[in-house]
């Protein structure tokens, strides 16, 4: 059985991260703070993160709108998250279903992942989401797995 990046594992997590933020976030900027919480090195030197590093780890956030989209489907089939529609899109924010559902959500994981999401809204709360996706477009080619650092070191 497959539990790795599938819409209940996603969706879990994105429901966490909503949770945390308590506000309305449109898909890209969702896949972002998502990505960043995984991978919370990238973004603020000398931490870690929720998923250990991994060679070519930053080519995930390349996939990450198709996955979250996906798991944004399954949330809504389950009542478990809104729509909410501006001027700049598509937004989706908990229900309070999801909010329930969340307080029971309480392991290691949930934990570590939501400290996490705290660490990468305080980076990015304050920033447009084109502020961010220039931001990611800027820096990517820097992120690099704890592997890819070592090999250059061993070469």
């Amino acid at each position: 059985m497959k539990i790795y990046n599938t819409n209940p594992e996603i969706g879990c997590r994105i429901l966490l991260l909503l949770g945390i933020v308590d506000d309305a976030y449109s898909v890209e900027r969702l896949g972002y703070y998502d990505y960043f919480s995984l991978h919370l090195g990238d973004l603020i030197e000398g931490c870690e993160g929720v998923h250990p590093s991994n060679p070519n780890h930053s080519s995930e956030i390349i996939i990450k709108r198709n996955t979250i989209n996906h798991a944004i489907t399954y949330l809504i089939r389950k009542g478990l998250i809104k729509v909410a529609y501006d001027a700049s899109g598509f937004k989706y924010k908990n229900t309070d279903l999801a909010n329930h559902l969340i307080e029971m959500i309480d392991n290691s994981y949930s934990q570590k992942y939501k400290k996490c999401v705290m660490e990468v809204d305080n980076f990015f709360r304050n920033m447009k989401d084109d502020d961010i996706t220039h931001y990611v477009k800027s820096n990517i080619g820097k992120w690099v797995g704890q592997f890819e650092t070592e090999g250059d070191k061993n070469a």
